[in-house]
């Protein structure tokens, strides 16, 4: 019926027979899914994947193993599988309800599973795969159906770990709408199913990504949130890796790097693969200057989430970093592939071009009104401004552009990240260092925002006062002049340094 080597092809789907359990019926041939919700019909993929997962019958299904059956010998990317198993998921909803649902297994795969059967375990024995999924005989479906309703099934924990995925492709935007989403359902699926140490965990985590992204008088609040959800996690599950990342992650650490990072490693210890915090450690170790062991971590992860957009474009500035253009130019075309008009891989991209020499290119990445996310018209002027000072050169143009910067450092934080940016490339490092000094130690005749309120332009982690700019290409005049040390020592950069025995990567001081 399948092709040599197992792959499950049309032509074999067409000659397979029906799969029948109690009311759910899978039809490969016509590649519908009757059920007590109503029907749906599935595209040729998501049925080759979803015959796949019934074919093993509640065991686990590698990754491997289904590339190997539903693409065969073609080349894909994780992200091709991703969203098969996702409109495999929304259209067996819309069928069956909550009766059935596909279970992620971190870092593995995926099984099939009834509802109530939240927990991996062993494949099910022979009789009990004749029982469940049985394919075509009266007396098997009458026994199939019987097996299902004696096992009582629990929808309210199959609507909770269905949620629990919902929420976690939400997260993967990194943008605050989608951690709102992922919030809600997280929320939603700890009241279905209270007893989930992962919900738990999974709700403490995404609501310390909101806390960067609250109004500072509701920090506090949401903050105590995080905690909540945390301990509920650990007292069900002392070694769940969200929750504890979130209590590694939320404290603000300017100034404080060295502990944080001890937070981040002791959380990686115990889950050495958790996604979230070798990210966060990877930021940290760009913000002090170790960026090489930011490309590391940038590698190791990537492939674990492909659709991450945070991972995507801080890829790309992690490839800049070190001077890998090409590799940076490449990582930005998938991103925007993926994510356009995403803030974090367009600004990446921005910088990428502006800072490379190809200022025009820039100054079209600009202009493309279509492919932009939406900017305040002041930020997009001001951008402009300083992509054509970098294309002419001109004195008047660059005075322009520096203080349009210099007068725009007081709407948000990142209004000052982009200003110490900019100002490097314009070779006005003289400036660059006033912007530093109101952003980074709140000194000087510049008032600089430190930290987002409501009204002002939102990226993400605007909660944290950020170094990492200091560390590029473009700000390496500004780390060769006199005054950094000074500046270094004042932030806390220099007290990390010497505490760890290392200062930043690459000649510079």
């Amino acid at each position: 019926m399948d092709a040599p080597g197992g792959m499950l092809t049309l032509a074999g789907l067409a000659r397979r027979p029906d799969i029948e359990f109690g009311p759910v019926r899978i039809s490969p041939s016509t590649r519908l899914v009757r059920g007590p919700a109503g029907e749906a019909s599935l595209e040729p993929r998501a049925m080759q994947v979803l015959v796949a997962l019934s074919d093993a019958v509640g065991a686990v299904v590698t990754r491997d193993a289904l590339f190997r059956r539903c693409w065969g010998d073609a080349v894909v990317g994780d992200d091709s599988l991703n969203r098969a198993v996702a409109d495999v998921r929304r259209d067996m909803r819309a069928a069956v309800g909550d009766l059935v649902a596909i279970q992620t297994v971190p870092r593995t795969g995926y099984r099939l599973i009834l509802a109530g059967e939240a927990a991996p375990g062993p494949a099910p024995s022979a009789a009990r795969r004749r029982l469940l999924l049985a394919g075509g005989g009266a007396a098997a479906i009458a026994a199939a159906g019987a097996a299902w309703w004696a096992l009582r099934p629990d929808p309210a924990r199959a609507r909770a770990a269905a949620l629990v995925d919902d929420a976690e492709q939400a997260r993967q935007t990194g943008m605050s709408d989608g951690h709102v989403r992922a919030a809600q359902a997280l929320e939603q699926a700890v009241r279905l199913d209270p007893a989930s140490a992962a919900a738990w965990g999974k709700l403490a985590l995404v609501r310390s990504a909101l806390a960067d992204e609250t109004a500072p008088d509701r920090v506090a609040a949401l903050t105590e949130q995080v905690q909540q959800a945390a301990r509920r996690a650990l007292a069900l599950d002392p070694r769940q890796p969200d929750a504890l990342a979130a209590g590694a992650i939320l404290p603000p650490y300017f100034g404080d790097w060295q502990a944080a990072e001890r937070r981040m490693d002791a959380v990686l210890k115990v889950a050495p693969s958790h996604v979230a915090t070798r990210d966060a450690r990877g930021f940290l170790y760009v913000s002090v200057g170790r960026v090489r062991e930011n490309m590391a971590e940038r590698l190791a992860i990537a492939s674990r989430e492909p659709l991450n957009a945070v991972l995507l474009y801080r890829l790309i500035y992690a490839h800049w970093i070190i001077g890998q253009v090409t590799e940076a130019d490449r990582a930005a075309e998938r991103a925007l592939q993926l994510w356009p008009r995403h803030p974090g891989a367009w600004f990446a991209r921005l910088w990428v071009l502006a800072f490379t020499g190809r200022a025009e290119r820039a100054l079209s990445h600009l202009d493309d009104a279509a492919a932009r996310p939406d900017l305040p018209p002041w930020m997009m002027q001001t951008l402009r401004t300083a992509v054509t000072a970098l294309i002419t050169g001109r004195p008047a143009d660059v005075t322009l552009a520096a203080d349009r910067l210099l007068s725009e450092v007081g709407r948000s934080p990142s209004a000052s990240v982009n200003a110490l940016l900019i100002l490097n490339g314009l070779g006005e490092v003289d400036r660059a260092f006033e912007v530093a000094r109101a952003y980074l130690l709140e000194e000087g005749p510049l008032m600089a925002s430190v930290r987002w309120r409501p009204g002002q332009v939102l990226v993400s982690d605007q909660r944290r006062r950020k170094t990492h700019m200091l560390f590029t290409p473009v700000a390496a005049a500004m780390r060769r002049d006199p005054r950094f040390p000074d500046l270094a020592e004042r932030v806390g950069l220099a007290a990390y340094w010497r505490a760890v025995g290392r200062g930043p990567d690459g000649p510079d001081p």
